[in-house]
């Protein structure tokens, strides 16, 4: 029994140790953001989830945000927007992200929708095709370092602009972390696309 305990607490510590390796490499990456004068060809939003309206989440609002600063400094930029419509949601996370590009500006014809990707990995897969010259990953700060690090799986260099996330209720940061360490984790077990 003690054999067994000792086994199971070593196990427990393993992983705890994995959580925060984890953590620490997503929260390396929160505050990453193009400078300023950097020039940029092409923009790619990911997508996140469409509300029953057809809107765009508030997570995903605040990387469709950071995204439109971005074209603001580089008129001539492309955008990407990325995401598959789920059983749940009414529309594409694509068509949500690129309704809401336009009505705030943002000239359709610069606008190119991908629809077909489910997941991260899929995101950065389907999108490559559009890429041209320098191009920037947009997500949330939680989940950038793993956006870059499955572009990387995937032999390509984006730089990355983290979307700051806020929230109403303190503890949704909790959520948002959580999943993003196994996401993370998941990513380096799964994350190549063949």
């Amino acid at each position: 029994m003690r054999k067994l305990l000792k086994f199971s607490g070593g196990i427990l510590a393993s992983f705890l140790l994995l959580c925060l390796i984890c953590l620490g490499l997503i929260l390396s990456k929160v505050n990453t953001s193009v400078a300023k004068d950097h020039k940029i060809d092409t923009i790619l939003v990911l997508g996140a989830k469409v509300k029953a309206n057809k809107k765009p989440s508030h997570i995903m609002q605040e990387s469709l945000e950071a995204a439109r600063l971005l074209t603001q400094k580089n008129p001539q930029v492309s955008i990407i927007v990325s995401g598959a419509k789920r059983t749940d949601e009414p529309i594409s996370e694509a068509a949500s992200m690129k309704n809401y590009l336009v009505s705030h500006g943002i000239a359709r014809e610069r606008i190119i929708a991908e629809t077909k990707a489910q997941n991260t990995a899929e995101n950065i897969y389907y999108s490559k095709k559009y890429f041209c010259g320098k191009t920037v990953v947009v997500t949330s700060d939680f989940h950038l370092y793993r956006a870059l690090y499955l572009a990387k799986r995937q032999g390509l260099k984006l730089m990355g602009q983290a979307a700051v996330t806020s929230v109403d209720v303190p503890l949704a940061y909790v959520s948002y972390y959580s999943h993003e360490v196994f996401g993370l984790m998941d990513a380096f077990v799964f994350g190549s696309i063949s």
